[in-house]
């Protein structure tokens, strides 16, 4: 079977305002279709008041409780977003005495009456709101709306990620990726192009952002302050390591970097590899390559692309691969206790910590996506692998670190001066780079968590939501889960 490629979907951005402008066009109008109000036809109070019947235009109808309708009216919140009171809401027994649609269905509101007539009160809900909430905390009155409501009987099955779609319709990519690109400076202006950065994120999972700013200088404190100020603007505070000083590590090619270990040896090999194998749980989500110095060629891997191409053609191996446990481990020594890095401080007592993750090289998630790839032939440990599946394990192993190498399944990139390449480090692969002759390199190095990277992207989704539609703003779109969320800004 041939290796799916998305070459049509991505492009190098070159003039990358006109391409965004035109991006934006057609995005909103799928998004004006998407999210058009959904109009509220008739609602009436039931059992006394302790529910709410809604119909929507749409022929969809739910049963509300008018407790729930209460507790979740962001009136109930103060400027800081937390609730005003720490008193349990449910202290209070609000029952529906009315409800009313009004300006066309598009609003509905809810007299709420207690047992003391002191705390009766009126309130409003925009229709959309409540339909977005519809199939998760109402129950379906009608056959149209069972086809629509979440079933689960326990609710939702975690907090998820407006990402998710995306997430779980990626397309395996190969030599034929043209890498997209962004213009730094233009995406400090325009949180649409931000969106769109994150989003690719998720797949492709790469991306170059070039003239994000030249450093005053190249020292292993002040070379990765634009990347650091950049992505502070765009996303977030890099991870702070739990030795070096600095959140970013820095590179040079010409500065004995083999004394800092095998990664940083440009003389040495590196095969195609993820970062952060050996730390627990691979906390960096987004890595982030900027050219403090020196223009340079590198590679990149779509794990996914291989992956499917083992499940497909060598389906023993791949079960091998996403089933038994590996180690990657590693005795760190590079920095001092001060923070710098031990050759830059020879007096200094060493930092010295411990590494070690036991996982399989490629995780899937409860439904079988292919949620991440570990790998470094570098940094592998002692494996404990039982001696009835060490030969056929450690067969499927080679076929699937050879098969990362073949040039088919890598993408080749430019990577000019100034520039940062950022990957999904869960997804993508990279190797070592090409530093043209006599070329004097400074690379610097960062990640972000996965839910600093998610929450950045809902906190752009809600903002772009409401410059659609002001009068569902921020206090109505906060809060919520991302399940319901996904809904009001699509």
């Amino acid at each position: 079977m041939a290796l799916k490629t998305v070459s049509s979907k991505y492009s190098v951005v070159r003039d990358i305002g006109a391409s965004q402008r035109l991006a934006q066009g057609v995005s909103s109008f799928r998004m004006m279709g998407a999210t058009r109000t959904m109009k509220i036809a008739s609602a009436h109070a039931v059992n006394d008041g302790r529910q709410v019947d809604i119909e929507f235009v749409d022929k969809t109808a739910y049963r509300f409780h008018t407790a729930w309708i209460k507790d979740a009216h962001p009136n109930l919140t103060g400027s800081d977003y937390y609730r005003k009171s720490a008193k349990t809401f449910f202290e209070d027994q609000y029952m529906a005495e009315r409800v009313e649609p009004f300006e066309d269905g598009s609003k509905l509101q809810v007299w709420f009456k207690n047992c003391s007539i002191d705390n009766d009160v009126t309130e409003e809900y925009f229709s959309d709101w409540l339909k977005a909430f519809a199939p998760f905390v109402g129950s379906p009155l009608n056959e149209a709306s069972k086809n629509t409501a979440n079933t689960a009987a326990n609710g939702l099955p975690g907090t998820g990620s407006l990402l998710d779609d995306i997430y779980k319709n990626r397309k395996p990519w190969g030599s034929e990726l043209q890498m997209p690109t962004f213009d730094g400076q233009e995406m400090l202006k325009d949180e649409d192009m931000q969106i769109d950065f994150l989003e690719r994120m998720m797949d492709p999972g790469c991306a170059v952002i070039r003239n994000i700013g030249k450093p005053d200088g190249f020292g292993h404190t002040e070379a990765g302050i634009p990347m650091e100020e950049f992505l502070g603007k765009i996303i977030g505070r890099l991870n702070q390591h739990p030795a070096r000083a600095t959140r970013f590590g820095v590179v040079h090619t010409q500065s004995r970097g083999e004394l800092a270990g095998a990664d940083y040896d440009h003389k040495n090999p590196l095969s195609m590899h993820t970062d952060h194998s050996v730390y627990h749980g691979t906390p960096g989500y987004l890595q982030f390559m900027y050219q403090a110095q020196g223009s340079v060629h590198s590679r990149v891997c779509d794990g996914l692309a291989v992956a499917e191409y083992m499940k497909q053609h060598h389906p023993e191996d791949y079960h091998l691969l996403t089933t038994v446990q590996l180690t990657h481990s590693q005795r760190n020594c590079i920095y001092a206790k001060n923070g710098a890095y031990r050759r830059d401080a020879p007096d200094v007592e060493g930092a010295i910590f411990e590494l070690v993750h036991t996982h399989p090289v490629l995780t899937l998630d409860k439904d079988g996506h292919l949620e991440k790839v570990v790998q470094s032939e570098t940094k592998r440990g002692i494996s404990a692998l039982p001696f009835d599946i060490y030969d056929r394990y450690m067969e499927a192993y080679r076929r699937w670190t050879n098969l990362l190498e073949e040039e088919r399944f890598k993408c080749e990139f430019d990577w000019p001066e100034h520039s940062v390449i950022v990957m999904n480090n869960w997804r993508v692969l990279h190797g070592r780079a090409t530093v043209p002759p006599n070329t004097q390199r400074v690379m610097v190095f960062g990640y972000i968590m996965k839910s600093i990277y998610e929450n950045r992207h809902r906190l752009l989704k809600q903002r772009q939501a409401e410059r659609r539609n002001p009068d569902i703003n921020d206090r109505w779109l906060t809060r919520l889960p991302n399940q319901v969320l996904t809904h009001l800004v699509q």
